[in-house]
């Protein structure tokens, strides 16, 4: 199905409020599953290409591609850093 820009608007314009949303939602989902991914400072991919890319990338890799300057969100933080309640969902 080919669609132009315009006719794509035009559908997405004639969808209810809720369905807008799911269909941002979804190409939001499709921006990210897509989009270039860097896995180390020389290597990019995309993040459909991991699955191709999978045996090549290390742990080292993976390690090396943190900034020096990463730190984690305060909700990560607070939640590394509370008494463990048996509840926890990772």
């Amino acid at each position: 199905m080919n669609m132009t820009q315009q006719e794509l608007f035009k559908a997405f314009d004639s969808l209810p409020t809720e369905a807008q949303r799911q269909a941002m939602n979804f190409i939001t989902f499709l921006q990210q599953t897509y989009a270039p991914v860097t896995v180390s400072p020389n290597i990019a991919v995309k993040s459909s290409d991991i699955t191709t890319q999978h045996q090549k990338l290390t742990l080292s890799d993976l390690i090396s591609s943190i900034p020096n300057n990463f730190t984690y969100p305060d909700d990560v933080m607070e939640f590394t850093e509370s008494e463990p309640l048996g509840r926890e969902l990772l």
